[in-house]
Parts: C-alpha cells; sequence; structure tokens
C-alpha cells in the first residue's frame, strides 16, 4: 500500500485497550501499527496506536508518558489524536484521566475535547451522564469492587471534575440526538459562553456513538473507550485521508500455549474454570511469596510438566477478595498488585524464553502491560477486532508469539480454548466496510 500520513495517532493508558482499539481499526480497513512504549516505532501506518501503562501511575509520571508519547505521533505530523482509556472509566480519584487529557489538551493548543467512553456493543451506555453496564449503574456493579480502580460513583461528570482543572460539561442525549452539527454547536457555544473545555457526551447507542464520532472527526483531540473511535475510518475513506485496505490479515503460529490470569473480574474466574476441562491450571497463592515462598520455581515445574504432556496450561494469581483486603491491608494497594504482576512476569519470561511456549493468551489490562514489557516486545502486528475481550496479535521480536490480551471482565466462558486454538490459524478476510460492530 502506497505510504499515508498519520491521519490518527492513539495514546491508551493501558495494553488491553491499545491491542482492542488497533484491532478495530484494522477490522475496518485501516492500515495500523501498534508500539509499546514511548520509543519512537519502526513503522507508522495511517493509524497508530501507543500502549502505555499510565492507568494507575502516578500523576505526574502519567502525564509525563502521556506527553512523550504526544511527542512520538507529533513528530509523524499526526492529524488528530486520541486518548484511550477504559469503558468503565477506571481511574482513581485524582486521576488519570482528567490531569491526561487536559495535559494534551494544553499541548495540542485545543479550546474542548469529547469523553466518550461507552461501549454500546457490551451495553455500557452513559445516560445524564451516568454509566451503566445494561440497567445496573456503575457504581453498583462489581466495579465498586475493583482492587486498583474501584468505581464508587456512576456520575462521571462528577468524577471527571473530580479529576481536572478545567470546567466539565454534559453533552446530554437530546443534544447527541440532533447530529454531528449540534453536538459541535453545542461544544463551540459552551466553550465560549461558559469556559467548558471538557465535555462528557450521553451514549445510548452505536447511532449515537457514529454522530459523536461524526462531531468530533476535524477534533485536534478525542477520548474515549475505542468503540467511538471504531466509527471514523469510514470518514476518512470518504474525505479521501486513507485509503481501505483490501484485505485484513495475521500469520498464524504453533507451538505450546499458555494462559497467564492477572485479572479478579469474575467473568475471568469463569472463563478459566471453563479453561479446566481441557487445560491444566495453576492457582498462585500469592500470600506465599511474602514468606519466602518461591512460587515462581513452582509454577515453572507445573508448565514444563503441561508442555511435556502436550497439554496447553494456566496459570492464575488472582485471589479471593477476602485475601486480597488482607494483603492490602499489610502491604499496601499498589504493592500487592506489584507483586502479582512480577510474579505472572516473571512465569512468562520463563516459558516463552525456557520452555517454548508461542501462544500466550494473558487476562488482565494491567497484567497484559506488565507481561508483554517483561517479554520485551516493543510491536505487534495486529489482527482484526471479533468481539470484545477478542483481539489477536503477533510479535515478531525477541520471539515470534502469537498474542491475545484481554480486559478480565470481557469475553465469552470458552475463549481461552478457543482463542488458543485460534491462534493457530492465520487470518485472511475483507474489511467490514460497512457493518458495525461485527455480528456474531
Amino acid at each position: 500500500m502506497t505510504k499515508v500520513p498519520l491521519v490518527f495517532g492513539a495514546i491508551a493508558d493501558d495494553l488491553t485497550g491499545a491491542l482492542e482499539l488497533a484491532s478495530m481499526l484494522v477490522a475496518r480497513g485501516v492500515e495500523t501499527t501498534l508500539s509499546v512504549g514511548t520509543e519512537t516505532p519502526s513503522s507508522f501506518g495511517a493509524a497508530h496506536v501507543i500502549a502505555l501503562k499510565s492507568r494507575v501511575a502516578p500523576i505526574e509520571e502519567a502525564v509525563a508518558s502521556v506527553l512523550a508519547a504526544l511527542d512520538v505521533l507529533q513528530e509523524r505530523g499526526v492529524r488528530q489524536v486520541f486518548f484511550k482509556y477504559c469503558a468503565t472509566f477506571d481511574s482513581t480519584a485524582q486521576g488519570n484521566i482528567g490531569p491526561s487529557a487536559e495535559a494534551l489538551l494544553e499541548r495540542l493548543d485545543a479550546s474542548h475535547a469529547l469523553f466518550v467512553p461507552a461501549l454500546c456493543e457490551t451495553q455500557r451506555t452513559v445516560y445524564l451522564g451516568h454509566m451503566f453496564g445494561g440497567r445496573q449503574l456503575l457504581g453498583e456493579s462489581p466495579k465498586r469492587f475493583d482492587p486498583l480502580t474501584p468505581m464508587t460513583d456512576s456520575n462521571l461528570v462528577r468524577v471527571l471534575q473530580a479529576q481536572s482543572r478545567g470546567k466539565v460539561g454534559l453533552i446530554e442525549h437530546t443534544i447527541v440526538a440532533g447530529g454531528p452539527d449540534a453536538v459541535r454547536s453545542y461544544c463551540e457555544r459552551e466553550t465560549k459562553e461558559a469556559g467548558t473545555s471538557l465535555f462528557l457526551a450521553d451514549t445510548l447507542s452505536e447511532q449515537q456513538l457514529g454522530i459523536l464520532a461524526a462531531a468530533a472527526v476535524d477534533m485536534p483531540l478525542l477520548t474515549g473507550n475505542s468503540s467511538v473511535a471504531a466509527h471514523l475510518p469510514p470518514l476518512w475513506f470518504e474525505r479521501g485521508l486513507a485509503e481501505p485496505r483490501a484485505n485484513v490479515d495475521l500469520p498464524g503460529i504453533d507451538g505450546p500455549g499458555a494462559v497467564l490470569v492477572g485479572s479478579l473480574a469474575a467473568q475471568s474466574a469463569e472463563q478459566l474454570a471453563r479453561f479446566s476441562h481441557s487445560g491444566d491450571v495453576l492457582d498462585v497463592d500469592v500470600s506465599r511469596a511474602y514468606t519466602g515462598h518461591d512460587v515462581v520455581a513452582e509454577a515453572a515445574r507445573f508448565a514444563a510438566g503441561a508442555i511435556a504432556s502436550g497439554r496447553d496450561f494456566a496459570v492464575n494469581t488472582a485471589m479471593p477478595q477476602v485475601l486480597v483486603d488482607r494483603l492490602q491491608t499489610e502491604h499496601g494497594r499498589l504493592h500487592v498488585a506489584g507483586q502479582a504482576e512480577r510474579i505472572l512476569s516473571a512465569i512468562a519470561r520463563i516459558v516463552v524464553q525456557d520452555l517454548g511456549v508461542r501462544r500466550l493468551v494473558v487476562a488482565g489490562g494491567e497484567t497484559s502491560g506488565a507481561i508483554v514489557r517483561a517479554l520485551d516486545v516493543k510491536e505487534l502486528e495486529v489482527g482484526p477486532y471479533r468481539e470484545p475481550g477478542f483481539s489477536r496479535a503477533v510479535a515478531h521480536a525477541p520471539h515470534e508469539i502469537a498474542i491475545m490480551l484481554k480486559s478480565g471482565k470481557l469475553g465469552g466462558p470458552d475463549i481461552f480454548a478457543s482463542a488458543l486454538d485460534d491462534m493457530r490459524r492465520a487470518i485472511a478476510e475483507p474489511p467490514l466496510l460497512e457493518q458495525w460492530p461485527p455480528k456474531g
């Protein structure tokens, strides 16, 4: 394909979200590249996604990494910047969504930006500024127990305002229903008359995601979940900003398969239980690492045995909530999370570098970032999006590995086994230029 300008540059606050976003753009026919960290990548597509690990980092560190990523994109002459965060607006009371977005706004010299976290495909919607999962408010959902980013307030306008210096406004669903021009006019008027710079958007349907994408297509900065960005490619093609690919493809990879689970989500627990019907599963007691036990060596022996028997396997560091609470009280919230990440990262290095695992599924956003960095993966070739929680990629260096990274709360019950099996097969299919999201 002819080299095209960087139409769209995305900065994602975790790796699973970065892969999800890139895979959606690939499925839509956009030549898309993905890199990990803020080093300049070896190549750029029409769209490029930079994966950070900034969601729960200290604010100053998070903002610095976001601005470093922006430098990489601006050196390439990026047309529009997208700041990607979780559909459940995962953040602490202090940040990092607000501070990161405001730093980008200032650097881009932009007057305002939209915030569109909804993922209507999974019934994550925003109504009158409140986030819902189906009929359940965010603050009443299991997200209120998240060990790193407990979301106890469903009012995202209030959540964002608490993190931000600028004024936060709401674009109500009645305005969104008026179309892209109505949204743009409202934002321009409120920015001028009320000084509002951050606009959270009500979003009740896939159609409204498309309206918001059209309203923001020429804005220097757009923020949100991947789903709003998936509606941008047809607008780029209509304007001649990019050319659709004739085909989307990804090579198949064979070899031993492993699942590494660091997510505490109930969905991950169900998926792990289903995987145990066909694969070997080891539950690692993280508390034993605090008493001197070499849980990594134990896991390595388990993995070697599974590989020798020709079976895929899983290693899980998720713990019952009561144990999480006790460890966090004793050692601190971030230290316990870091301990689990260090254990799984060390296991990942052993199973890939020493035991030859070449098909790898990782569950958990923070866990995924830690493991990919531990494996020294800098860039990923991304396959097309299939469904929530299912996005494949291939790392070509330092080892050729098929990778699927997923948020803990996404994916069907059989996703671990089906993903490992799917990785053996190459993908070659036409892009989804009209239909979105994918059906079936």
